[in-house]
């Protein structure tokens, strides 16, 4: 009775693993007559389940049959576009990734050291010889799914146009390396694309790849900044600060700005407070740093010296809508300080106080307010301090303007 099991259990192993061979064999026939990418596609949902078989998922050709179905579906395609021909360029980037994806899978399996450490492979030389052959395509293929939007895939694209020459995996048959212009940009796009398609972590990778050998566009390094900020990741917003400083030195602000501001949030006052005092005594006339000046002298509940600074930054430049917002932010705070103040005063003599001495400088703040908001309707800041201000003022007019504005 064992025996009749054993043999059974047998049979059915053998069953199964013909079921495979047969599923790879009919995935292939498929893959053959496949041209379009919708076709293809059948062909992979026929293959699939060989994948995750452990009587399939290890053999090199396993993946080499979708990999040189779609370099040749690649190859068919472009025919036609050179002929021409209508071709959808995003189904055509498809068939090249594809064909990059599951070549490099299995080039990873055809490798294979045998008992007396000798080194066999079967299909490599193909598989080598279509990757190298299609390195210069990806960058198109990038191209093509940007303008499409597919931000993922143009991710994978442009990578795959930066990995494969000089890839050892491919031996000497990988293509020279690229220029290290080339390399900069196409890592630029890297994360450009990263950053598209949400995948922070990615593109931060790729600017920390960027930045840290330098580049010539300040935009990358405002963009490197906003996927830090994004991921609230400080080491980063720090970090990608100080390489543009280096870089473009102060002739923009906005990237020591930056730098005070990781200071001032991990309460390093002292180093914020040094490198805006070397900055103002370079540049005394650069409002920036009178501005992140009042911020870092806020911080330190300084507010006297903080209305000072930004009273100079509003003074060195007007026309700048966060300079008005502040100083005007901090004549309210001023005439809030002095109406604490004053609340126990007789009400005959705070009315008089009132007119005489907070009045002017609330009426000074509304200048400052509605300058900032002439200057930048995005600073609704502005107007929830011209709310509180005009119903305190009892100006029912400019009150509904204000609410108006408010409501869009």
């Amino acid at each position: 009775m064992k025996k009749i099991c054993v043999l059974t259990v047998g049979l059915l192993a053998a069953a199964s693993m013909t079921a495979q061979v047969a599923v790879v064999k009919e995935a292939e026939k498929a893959f053959k007559s496949a041209d379009s990418y919708a076709a293809y596609e059948k062909a992979l949902q026929v293959i699939t389940p060989a994948f995750s078989n452990p009587e399939t998922d290890k053999e090199a050709q396993t993946y080499w049959i979708p990999g040189k179905a779609g370099f040749k579906l690649y190859d068919d395609l472009f025919a036609k576009k050179t002929f021409g021909q209508d071709v959808n360029l995003v189904d055509m980037s498809n068939a090249l990734l594809d064909g990059y994806t599951y070549g490099m899978k299995a080039l990873s399996l055809d490798t294979v050291v045998d008992a007396k450490g000798k080194v066999k492979t079967k299909l490599s030389k193909d598989i080598v010889s279509q990757v190298a052959g299609h390195a210069n395509d990806f960058l198109n293929a990038g191209a093509a799914y940007w303008d499409a939007r597919e931000f993922k895939k143009a991710y994978e694209a442009f990578n795959a146009y930066l990995d494969i020459p000089g890839n050892p995996r491919l031996g000497k048959n990988a293509p020279a390396a690229l220029p290290d212009s080339t390399v900069a940009q196409i890592r630029y796009n890297c994360a450009l694309a990263a950053w598209q398609a949400e995948m922070l972590d990615k593109a931060a990778e790729a600017f920390d790849q960027l930045l840290t050998v330098g580049y010539d566009d300040p935009a990358a390094y405002d963009y490197a900044y906003s996927v830090a900020y994004n991921l609230q990741d400080e080491g980063r917003k720090l970090k990608y600060s100080q390489l543009a400083l280096d870089k473009f030195g102060t002739k923009d602000p906005k990237f020591l700005q930056r730098i005070v501001s990781s200071y001032i949030d991990s309460k390093q006052f002292d180093k914020a407070k040094t490198m805006l005092n070397d900055a103002i005594a370079a540049d005394p006339n650069n409002s920036a740093y009178y501005l992140s000046l009042g911020v870092l002298l806020e911080q330190e509940n300084d507010y006297a010296g903080a209305k000072d600074a930004y009273k100079k930054a509003v003074t060195l430049d007007g026309e700048n809508a966060l300079n008005n917002l502040y100083y005007g932010r901090m004549l309210v705070q001023q005439y809030n300080d002095l109406d604490q103040g004053a609340a126990n005063m007789p009400q005959q003599e705070y009315n008089k106080y009132n007119y005489e001495t907070m009045r002017p400088i609330i009426l000074e703040a509304v200048k400052y307010l509605e300058k900032a908001y002439q200057l930048d309707n995005e600073q609704t800041d502005a107007l929830r301090y011209l709310k509180n201000i005009y119903y305190v003022l009892n100006d029912g007019a400019n009150l509904e303007r204000v609410e108006k504005l408010l409501a869009q």
